[in-house]
């Protein structure tokens, strides 16, 4: 059976085109995913562009990690009933990583002095991904959703699995203050996680290219919204007991020492390999805690898709667009040009 493909075929900026390969034989273990839907993230974007930063992938490569679809062949068993997501995670499952549950440090027990990519993080960077027609997935990387959870939320539930084990870095984020920067699909989706659990007290800080964005924050219940840093009112403010950046930008942190109260933290999702600069002083005056947030676990992917078959949670609404999978390049090109929330592709 054929199988219609998109590949990254090099590093070089949109060199990228479809293909048809032939399905080969599934391997014990292994099941035949039809696809259904796919999310666009900003590492397919980057890949797409040419960005530098990913001499770790395997070119050629069929893009594509957040994935869902149903289940139509498997190697061995019966074939499920219930549409699928795929963690793209596969990881060794010994280490003290993965005895832990922290299935994204894990590197297959090689430590790493310069902190590459986990190699557990697999499909659509080191094996072919889904924006595909069909994939092929190790059957320990399905997970179930349930029925009331559309297709499109389906398809961004990786990236909101991303956006909450940021979150849980947080003792009990649901009732402290917390300001989310950057108004890209990772922060509108820790945004959406926190308005779910019914904290008050999110807002969002974005810049002023982001005011449609700002504006969906703004839609999908977060409190107050900016676009500079220095709009935060000065007047009764008494600092914020969290800061999520998933800009990336590298102010972001010495802004942060200033807005946060004593004893908060700061949580970096956002990815630069520029260096910034942090007067110690203030991190040892202000006892604040700073730490890094990177990929998934199976536990926290699987918890927010219990959250979105909740109304609560306005998932839907961070879906910005969909195209069909013939338009797809269609829909890299309108989520470079900072689409509000997420571009899916649909089979």
């Amino acid at each position: 059976m054929d199988n219609k493909v998109l590949v990254k075929t090099s590093s070089a900026q949109k060199d990228i085109k479809f293909e048809t390969y032939e399905i080969p034989r599934l391997k014990q273990h292994q099941s035949l995913l039809k696809v259904n839907a796919v999310g666009i993230c900003g590492s397919d974007l980057h890949m797409y562009d040419g960005h530098g930063g990913y001499n770790w992938v395997t070119y050629p490569l069929v893009l594509g990690h957040e994935v869902t679809g149903k289940v139509v062949a498997v190697a061995e068993g019966e074939i499920p009933q219930q549409r699928m997501v795929i963690n793209p995670y596969t990881s060794c499952g010994v280490c003290e990583f993965c005895l832990a549950g922290d299935s994204n440090r894990c590197d297959f027990d090689d430590y790493k002095y310069i902190k590459t990519p986990t190699e557990a993080l697999r499909y659509g960077f080191r094996e072919p991904g889904g924006m595909a027609e069909y994939m092929i997935v190790d059957n320990k990387n399905l997970i179930q959703i349930q029925d009331e959870v559309t297709d499109e939320v389906a398809a961004i539930s990786e990236a909101l699995a991303v956006s909450y084990t940021a979150l849980v870095k947080i003792e009990n984020f649901a009732k402290k203050s917390i300001l989310v920067v950057g108004p890209g699909p990772i922060g509108l989706g820790a945004a959406a996680i926190l308005v779910g659990f019914g904290n008050r007290q999110v807002m969002m800080l974005g810049t002023a290219v982001d005011k449609d964005r700002l504006r969906l924050a703004k839609d999908i219940g977060v409190s107050e919204v900016y676009e500079n840093a220095e709009d935060i009112p000065h007047e009764q403010f008494k600092g914020f007991d969290a800061i999520i950046d998933c800009s990336g930008h590298p102010t972001i942190p010495s802004t942060a020492l200033r807005l946060l109260k004593r004893g908060g933290e700061l949580i970096l999702v956002g990815i630069n390999p520029a260096n910034f600069s942090i007067p110690m002083d203030q991190i040892v005056r202000g006892e604040i805690s700073i730490k890094g947030s990177y990929g998934i676990t199976q536990s926290n992917y699987e918890a927010v898709l219990s959250f979105a078959a909740d109304d609560r949670f306005p998932f839907r609404k961070l879906v910005a667009q969909t195209v069909p999978f013939e338009n797809c390049l269609e829909g890299f090109e309108i989520a470079l040009n900072k689409a509000s929330g997420k571009i899916v592709i649909k089979m």
